[in-house]
């Protein structure tokens, strides 16, 4: 993956590439001349921003931007530009025939705790059948249709309508097929390595954004309408299976703009992620309990049973929270505990989950002979920009999509699989909705600019951002209790004054993780009961006379609606 402060100056003077695994020329925007004007402005190059740039490309020019490089690019083949998908779970997508819709419907209402809004759930089955269909008559990027799908019962779902193309490769074939429409496209363009450090405006409605070139180097761009679709914000903990471009970015965007925030204390974690120092938190696919994987604690007992009727199969948050307790009670400095898969057949384990077998083989477990070492990770964002079903937030001429954004469609969980499914319905349907805000460009272009000096490693943020990792994972991560909130949220508010004026791409992810933070921690606080992915110790119960409302962050103060 591409991290921020990682990134060198890459040439790019020509407007056409190569993709070296497919022969195909994709369309660049070239970083010595990135448009002072366009008419729309896609943060984020994921499965949402590039399914609305299709939609958008009709009517006028599109600019994608991308934070790291773009996937299967000449320069990183499967590096993603955001976060969707990342790791093995956002590689699936939950749709079905017409009668396994009404029950994945079913399924998302149960899973989103009470908090599901059901118009909006109803739009991801209905619309997904289309965006789907889509997909399989573009076809893949050398031409081929998409491979045939096929379903599988996961975890907690009471029903098998879970699409995998291939083993577990659904997502990054969604994702070839994506970006080989998107630069077929002659009015879309693609420029990576490119920070947004904020949301332009005038008289209240966005119109333009400021930017940090891969070289540093300030530019601001005119537009008629922002979609933000930056992913999620995993790297506000310190165990992740997001790239490391998941800094929240786009609610941070969009929070500083004057957009409301939703939901934001929903986290969902992974149960099971491969913990192996040095090494990228690889999620475990909940294929693999699905098939009779056992967990096994430090002490390589079984242990679900005493927390879950349903054991191994329990509701994620369910596994994620047992997990956590039997590492601290381990004791152990650096706990983790056990998936066992040995007892299954070793061919079966190689053809159903090749990913995840290839992956552990790189770092010598042989899933069919090892013992896997894993611990829960942040997973997705379930809360975000506050959107309508169109995309819209309440600030004129911004838009968010996909993990970006929240309307309610995972409630207060998400139900495996909906992710990949929501930003090819939901990045659509904001595409559809910012064609209306097609108008000549209001901001003029502004002078050249200094480039800011990126210089070594700044051991200082470097720093910053750890101790934010650490306070949100200790504090406000998968067990919450009023203390341990309310510290975060006083030491959050004390480290403020070292994020000001921040000059650097690494900086701003600083700024924007701090943001992010502050949010969910202050939405954690606010909701004094547990439901979905939110667990509070002090409040174990729901309590739907009080909290069976959204949360919405507005003007530092949270309230429920």
């Amino acid at each position: 993956m591409i991290a921020y402060g990682a990134v060198a100056a890459r040439p790019m003077g020509n407007q056409l590439e190569r993709n070296s695994g497919t022969g195909k020329w994709y369309h660049f925007a070239s970083m010595k001349g990135l448009p002072a004007e366009t008419d729309f402005v896609i943060v984020g190059a994921g499965v949402a921003g590039l399914r609305a740039a299709i939609e958008l490309a009709a009517a006028g020019r599109v600019l994608v931007l991308s934070k790291g490089d773009l996937p299967f690019s000449a320069h990183a083949l499967g590096a993603h530009a955001s976060s969707a998908p990342h790791a093995t779970d956002a590689n699936d997508a939950s749709l079905g025939d017409e009668d396994e819709i009404g029950l994945h419907m079913q399924d998302t209402i149960a899973v989103g705790d009470g908090l599901c809004n059901a118009a909006a759930v109803k739009i991801l089955q209905e619309e997904g059948v289309l965006r789907i269909e889509e997909l399989i008559g573009w076809g893949g990027p050398e031409g081929r249709k998409a491979p045939r799908l096929e379903f599988m019962h996961v975890g907690a779902q009471g029903h098998t309508h879970i699409l995998r193309a291939q083993g577990d490769s659904a997502g990054t074939a969604v994702l070839r097929a994506l970006l080989a429409k998107a630069t077929s496209l002659k009015n879309v363009s693609l420029a990576r390595f490119v920070f947004t450090t904020e949301l332009l405006s005038d008289g209240g409605r966005v119109n333009g954004i400021a930017v940090l070139d891969e070289k540093g180097v300030p530019q601001e761009i005119s537009c008629s309408a922002v979609l933000l679709s930056t992913g999620g914000l995993g790297q506000l903990y310190r165990t992740t299976t997001n790239p490391a471009t998941a800094t929240g970015d786009g609610v941070a965007l969009g929070w500083r703009a004057g957009a409301e925030a939703g939901d934001m204390e929903f986290v969902h974690f992974c149960p099971a992620a491969l913990y192996v120092k040095k090494a990228p938190h690889f999620s475990l696919s909940e294929g693999l309990r699905a098939e009779g994987a056992h967990l096994r604690n430090f002490e390589l007992n079984r242990f679900m049973g005493k927390y879950h009727p349903l054991g191994e199969l329990a509701p994620r948050a369910a596994v994620a929270r047992a997990i956590v307790h039997e590492m601290e009670v381990s004791r152990v400095k650096d706990p983790f505990v056990y998936m066992d898969f040995t007892h299954l057949d070793e061919a079966k384990a190689q053809k159903r989950f090749p990913r995840i077998y290839a992956t552990c083989m790189q770092h010598n477990i042989d899933i069919t002979e090892d013992l896997v070492p894993v611990r829960p990770a942040a997973l997705f964002a379930v809360g975000g920009v506050r959107t309508d079903l169109d995309g819209k937030t309440n600030v004129p001429g911004l838009y968010a999509a996909g993990e970006a954004a929240v309307n309610g469609v995972h409630g207060a969980n998400r139900l495996h699989g909906n992710s990949l499914l929501e930003g090819l319905v939901y990045g659509a349907r904001a595409g559809v909705a910012m064609r209306q805000e097609l108008r000549p460009p209001s901001r003029a272009a502004g002078p050249a600019k200094a480039a800011y000096s990126n210089g070594p490693v700044d051991t200082g943020v470097e720093e910053l951002i750890a101790q934010i990792q650490d306070l949100m994972w200790n504090e406000v991560g998968l067990v919450r209790t009023r203390l341990g909130i309310q510290k975060a949220i006083k030491t959050l508010e004390e480290m403020a004054g070292r994020l000001t004026n921040p000059k650097t791409r690494r900086r701003h992810e600083a700024a924007n993780l701090h943001t992010a933070a502050l949010l969910v921690a202050r939405s954690a606080l606010a909701r004094e009961e547990s439901r979905g992915a939110h667990y509070r110790v002090d409040y174990p119960d729901h309590d739907d006379r009080k909290f069976l409302k959204h949360s919405v962050v507005r003007n530092d103060k949270v309230i429920f609606v």
